[in-house]
């Protein structure tokens, strides 16, 4: 049998149910509150405070170029939050230079901002009167020295423009490893007019860069025969002489 609740039983229970909703709900709004402050104070200190500033650029990945060329043309913004830099344009401005292939910005808290820079690598120099122009794999020339370097293959063309340099680029990395040391001199009168020297004096007439992985195939299994001249400009039927 149901006992009878006590006299007022049921408004205090009724009472400490409000109470608890509006404890709930001060705990919510104060929870709610707590957070907005602390995602205010972050956002501050993120975007508008000195404490993540940046305050020096680090270099990485630069042998060419110095770390103090990188940073005067990457234009890092000191003094500005880190999340307020535009790694972007800084990018961009940094590919700028010839020597640089791509570049990576990083942000390092508390107050870095770090570069890592991926430079174009020599293929080969193309030797004029004035200078030695230096080529990478896509024709890009990005630095000049007086004089050749060791060990590089030397090009003389007199009218590389941007497809054959290009061409020549490949026609060099295709020439078999153990061979491109003996390359005396490389010519290019024309994107089908390529050819090199070795330094014993036996001649290669390669031709165009077409099919340059073949024609270095060839080329490394026709030195086998004893010859002045090597013709793989048509290697699927290649001629010595």
């Amino acid at each position: 049998m149901t006992q009878p609740l006590p006299p007022g039983a049921f408004a205090k229970a009724l009472q400490d149910r409000r109470e608890a909703e509006r404890r709930r709900r001060l705990i919510i709004w104060g929870s709610v509150a707590g957070l907005v402050v602390v995602l205010g104070v972050g956002i501050w200190l993120a975007l508008f405070s000195p404490v993540f500033a940046a305050r020096q650029v680090v270099v990485d990945g630069t042998e060419l170029l110095t770390p103090e060329q990188v940073t005067e043309a990457a234009a890092v913004e000191l003094d500005v939050p880190l999340l307020r830099q535009d790694t972007e344009a800084i990018a961009q401005r940094v590919r700028d230079l010839a020597p640089v292939l791509d570049v990576e910005v990083h942000r390092d808290l508390p107050d870095t901002v770090r570069l890592d820079v991926t430079e174009r690598e020599l293929v080969y120099q193309l030797v004029r009167d004035e200078a030695v122009s230096w080529v990478d794999r896509d024709g890009v020339v990005f630095n000049t020295t007086p004089k050749p370097t060791a060990g590089v293959v030397q090009v003389k063309s007199d009218d590389a423009d941007d497809r054959l340099r290009r061409d020549i680029a490949t026609v060099v990395a295709n020439i078999p490893d153990d061979l491109r040391p003996q390359v005396s001199l490389l010519t290019a009168e024309a994107v089908d007019r390529i050819g090199f020297t070795l330094s014993d004096d036996r001649e290669i007439v390669w031709g165009s860069a077409e099919e340059s992985q073949l024609k270095g195939d060839v080329l490394a299994a026709l030195l086998d025969v004893e010859a002045k001249v090597y013709d793989v400009s048509a290697p699927r039927h290649p001629t010595t002489k």
